[in-house]
């Protein structure tokens, strides 16, 4: 889970149709958010992923699923707010069910930075909870859940590091000459912890957590090759990070 910010609402919700779709809802209980052009805005407020899991939607089944963080059922009125309308996976939507996030809080990433309430233990690819608040978080939307969420981290995780020992091990044994091929390969590396992309926050914290990353870094350094391309990397990489 990454920090995220709340858009600007779609000029298609005005205030008199969030009143007529919320009443329509009321009487009848059809889905009434269930239309193109809010699906497509309620996904883009988490660059296509489900703003708990960061797994991607539309893709392999994980088809987007409007979640209303105060439940609808609990708070009709809320039913149509922007803001109260949050891009999920079918997993995390289901698992939350209808908790009352009112009187019992959850980590909203569009109200709280997750860094605050999550950190990665790295070595089990696990979310641990720095607060009662993060530890109910990661009980009520599953995120251990292993074969959804545990078992595709841990793939990922490896693969990175592997990535890295071999980076490391190139940069080590090669010529300054050589160090712009393995520079861009480094790069296109520690992209995929952009916010923008699937588990962005297990993927920047297993990067910054590597000790072949720290070496990377510090031989890059030393041969002033470490540029502001790379800096860039580095903060969002930091953005992203559930560190301890």
């Amino acid at each position: 889970m990454i920090r995220l910010d709340i858009p600007a609402k779609p000029v298609e919700l005005t205030d008199e149709l969030a009143s007529k779709l919320t009443q329509e809802f009321k009487a009848t209980q059809k889905p009434v958010w269930k239309v193109t052009w809010l699906l497509d805005a309620v996904s883009a407020m988490a660059f296509s992923k489900c703003c708990y899991s960061e797994v991607r939607l539309g893709e392999e089944s994980k088809y987007i699923e409007v979640e209303h963080f105060h439940p609808k059922s609990l708070y009709p009125d809320e039913v149509m707010a922007w803001g109260n309308l949050l891009p999920a996976c079918k997993k995390c939507n289901a698992t939350k069910g209808e908790h009352d996030t009112v009187s019992q809080p959850i980590v909203n990433p569009f109200v709280d930075n997750p860094k605050t309430y999550f950190y990665f233990e790295n070595s089990f690819y696990r979310v641990k909870g720095n607060s009662q608040k993060g530890k109910l978080t990661i009980q009520k939307l599953g995120l251990n859940d292993f074969k959804h969420f545990v078992e595709p981290r841990m793939r990922i995780s490896k693969s990175i590091n592997r990535t890295l020992n071999d980076l490391h091990e190139d940069f080590s044994g090669s010529e300054l000459t050589k160090y712009t091929i393995y520079t861009k390969r480094f790069k296109r590396l520690l992209q995929t912890g952009n916010r923008k992309e699937e588990y962005a926050a297990l993927v920047s914290t297993t990067i910054l957590l590597s000790s072949d990353f720290e070496g990377i870094e510090a031989m890059l350094k030393k041969c002033s090759r470490w540029d502001s391309e790379l800096e860039k990397l580095k903060e969002e990489l930091l953005y992203c990070a559930l560190m301890k």
